[in-house]
């Protein structure tokens, strides 16, 4: 899928037929062989979603309603490539001399790993709770203060990082917006809620903050992010019509195995590089099902209101649009649906519409910031819940507060969006 999906998009792929459907069959083989090591609550989940979409694309077939085709089988390839290739990044974003480090304690060490996960976070996406997590974890078991913490200051990266996977679902969705404004927009967002989550810890947990385990952070970790982010801008520049999260592919996959190189030298990187595809990769499983889902649903709901079968409850989208669309989504978040699921449904209504593609695309990373650290059933909350025994609906109900202070901030900020970002 990763080979192929990069290949097409650098034009060195032409068939007949759409190369992407090489890329899209890879994925949906990958994700049946895989299935059966999803939890049970995916398992629900990528079922109910599949039979809604198929459902609608039946009934959009009584009606005469032609479903394009590239939706059902290729249409997340781009997101899923992006999110596997960035996961080669572990390999290479903490070296091996930092792994038996001593681990700080205090007020530093508090402000220093929150930012540590800030960071590492917007580049690896959930890997880097995870590091940072065992090695606290292993020393003192996480209890709700830094779980809480933690989750928060995870989920709001999304709200700006280029490398998340909610960047490159929104990217995939509102193909028009454009990446720098969207980042330009969601970066202050993010930063209001990480000086609110440290200013309330000191605040509110003194005693936890004084006596936090944290986790060493150095100068040479911003290494591979700097290099990182100058490599995308600069791919950027000499392809301009290649899709930006085929570039951030690229640049994921040059950088790990050029930094395994000078590191380790060839015999060594081509291991860890094969131990990372037969044990690494197999882990997003729960994104590709997931994603693929999503895009069976979304190539329904587009059948349906397309062609005029399914009338569109939005009737136009505009920054007061934008927060109720932010309200419903944390609404739906609480009891339990996943952001993922809710952008797929609402941009194919809300595109017919000719909105702000930067407004939408800014909406629905908040929606997936705040929506993802307060939902029970969401990939972050499930994580902490089997790795360190912390039950999902209690880390979700702990941030509720959270979600919905931000919730406001986030509805007043998109009126500020919608009238200083300029339109894509």
């Amino acid at each position: 899928m990763i080979g192929v999906t990069i290949l097409t998009q650098l034009n060195f792929l032409h068939f007949a037929f759409n190369p992407l459907w090489i890329g899209g069959i890879a994925a949906w083989s990958a994700a049946l062989l895989l299935f059966i090591d999803t939890s049970r609550i995916l398992k629900i989940q990528v079922s109910l979603i599949l039979l809604t979409g198929f459902g609608l694309i039946a009934y959009a077939h009584m009606q005469s309603a032609a479903v394009d085709p590239d939706l059902l089988i290729s249409s997340n390839t781009g997101l899923m490539t992006m999110i596997a290739a960035v996961g080669f990044l572990r390999l290479v974003m903490i070296p091996d001399t930092l792994q038996d480090e001593i681990l700080p304690v205090g007020r530093k060490a508090f402000l220093q790993t929150i930012l540590g996960l800030n960071l590492s976070s917007s580049v690896i996406n959930i890997s880097a709770p995870i590091l940072i997590s065992d090695r606290i974890h292993r020393k003192r078991p996480l209890q709700r203060f830094t779980a809480q913490t933690f989750t928060r200051i995870f989920c709001g990266v999304s709200s700006w990082s280029p490398f998340f996977a909610a960047m490159a679902v929104v990217l995939t969705y509102v193909s028009d917006a454009s990446l720098l404004w969207i980042v330009i927009a969601g970066f202050p967002f993010m930063l209001i809620g990480f000086v609110g989550v440290y200013l309330e810890a000191r605040i509110r947990y003194p005693e936890e903050v004084e006596s936090f385990v944290g986790y060493p952070t150095h100068l040479n970790a911003l290494l591979v992010p700097g290099v990182l982010v100058v490599t995308v801008v600069l791919l950027a520049q000499l392809m301009a019509n290649t899709p930006i999260l085929v570039l951030i592919a690229i640049s994921a996959l040059l950088i790990t195995c050029s930094v395994l190189i000078l590191r380790h030298g060839i015999s060594e990187s081509f291991r860890r590089l094969k131990t990372h595809v037969t044990d690494g990769l197999p882990r997003i499983v729960n994104e590709l099902c997931l994603f693929l889902a999503a895009g069976v649903l979304a190539g329904g709901i587009s059948a349906l209101i397309t062609h005029g079968v399914f009338e569109n409850p939005f009737t136009h989208f505009d920054a007061i649009t934008a927060a109720a669309v932010l309200a419903i989504m944390l609404l739906c978040a609480f009891c339990g649906i996943h952001p993922i699921i809710m952008i797929s449904s609402f941009a194919p209504m809300i595109m017919t519409l000719n909105p702000d593609p930067n407004l939408l695309a800014a909406t629905f990373l908040f929606a997936w910031h705040l929506g993802t650290c307060s939902n029970p059933l969401s990939g972050t909350t499930l994580v902490f819940q089997g790795r360190y025994g912390i039950p999902s609906w209690k880390l979700a109900f702990w941030n509720w507060p959270y979600a919905l202070v931000m919730l406001g901030i986030g509805s007043l900020w998109l009126q500020v969006v919608a009238q200083i970002f300029p339109a894509a």
